[in-house]
């Protein structure tokens, strides 16, 4: 696919506002994509979206590649009487970008809306260097009373997440925008999906789609414990070094160089050691620069995907991003590309189960001949 294609999907799934708990909107995109690629589509009640590919070996391990659907956000706790929105956060945004900042309030028919910021004219310099604590801010719809933004379908419990359209850098490849984390990561999984449909592997695939990963990782615990796979692919965005605020070991990877490959998250999963040389050998062979990497600000779906399932292989395929939890997440197409081109190759070159055990056991009463005298 040409980066120009990559960028158009990406800013089409860029558009769609999909909160933790309000993922509908991607839910039944996805769905839509699946459709025509996979013998099987479903979901649960939860609202994971599942797509089947029998593989061409029945007998042949089962690989789950996974992304999460939710983005981080906002949600409306109470209605001041002058119209002013008080909220709460969904996942974790930044707090020190939030004054000021334009969201979409996602009533009966969106809304669009700013985080209020006190006059810089009249902020003190203790004040102009201070984040105010979420409990200060407000959220201005344009409202004059409460009954107003109620007659406009706002009342506690409706989301709102940043405004920031896909927008491409001089360099094309460079685009930034909002929940870049993690409609990157469904992009690739939809990409992976439509390569595989083409020429199915050996080894059998549930392409799934999963929710509520911002607050707690808890649909891929739910979506591991449904097909209990033998391997778990997850697709997410990393917070990536390189910018001129971090200091050279902090976050030592960076966008534009390749898929990130994790050997451990520091707040989750070590990676399945014979699954990672696996993955790593994949992408010497197909001549696709990774950056092997220690993980120590994040955590994906593999941990709980691992966990749940058991007796599961798991690793991370990684894309950098700048920025990370603001409205202009930044990335590198070139990286995306990438990551398909290395799932696709990685889901080719796994046959039996055998390529993915630690160590080889013989069976009971079994002892090595004794060397010759």
């Amino acid at each position: 696919m040409s980066l120009d294609a990559l960028r158009q999907r990406l800013a089409e799934l860029t558009r769609l506002d999909a909160p933790v708990g309000f993922e509908e909107p991607v839910l039944r995109y996805v769905a839509e994509q699946f459709k025509p690629l996979c013998a099987e589509v479903t979901c649960d009640v939860r609202g994971n979206v599942y797509g089947r590919l029998p593989g061409r070996d029945p007998n042949a391990p089962l690989v789950m590649i996974t992304a999460h659907a939710d983005e981080i956000g906002f949600m409306v706790t109470s209605v001041r009487p002058d119209g002013f929105l008080r909220f709460t956060k969904l996942g974790h945004p930044t707090d020190m970008v939030l004054p000021g900042q334009r969201v979409r309030v996602l009533a009966r028919e969106p809304l669009e809306g700013v985080i209020g910021v006190k006059p810089g004219h009249i902020l003190s310099p203790e004040e102009a260097r201070r984040t105010p604590p979420i409990e200060e801010l407000y959220i201005d719809v344009g409202a004059s009373s409460a009954e107003e933004a109620a007659s406009w379908g706002i009342e506690p419990g409706t989301p709102a997440v940043f405004v920031g359209e896909l927008t491409a850098t001089k360099d094309p490849a460079r685009v930034f925008g909002k929940c870049v984390d993690n409609r990157a990561g469904v992009l690739c999984v939809l990409e992976t999906a439509r390569r595989l449909a083409a020429d199915p592997p050996r080894c059998n695939v549930a392409f799934v789609i999963v929710v509520e990963e911002e607050v707690g990782l808890r649909g891929a615990e739910v979506a591991a414990r449904k097909v209990q796979p033998n391997v778990v692919l997850a697709i997410d965005t990393v917070p990536s070094g390189g910018t001129p605020d971090l200091p050279p070991g902090a976050l030592p990877w960076t966008i534009g160089a390749g898929p990130l490959l994790k050997v451990r998250e520091t707040k989750g999963l070590s990676t399945h050691g014979p699954l990672r040389a696996l993955v790593r050998e994949t992408a010497a062979a197909e001549q696709i620069p990774v950056q092997v990497i220690v993980d120590t600000a994040g955590i994906t779906d593999a941990t709980s995907a691992q966990q749940a399932s058991g007796d599961v292989a798991a690793t991370v395929i990684g894309l950098a991003r700048r920025y990370s939890h603001s409205a202009v997440e930044l990335c590198d197409l070139n990286d995306v590309q990438a990551i398909i081109d290395l799932t696709v190759a990685t889901v080719r070159n796994i046959h039996d189960r055998d390529q993915l055990m630690r160590i080889s056991i013989r069976p009971s009463g079994v002892t090595p001949s004794s060397p010759a005298g």
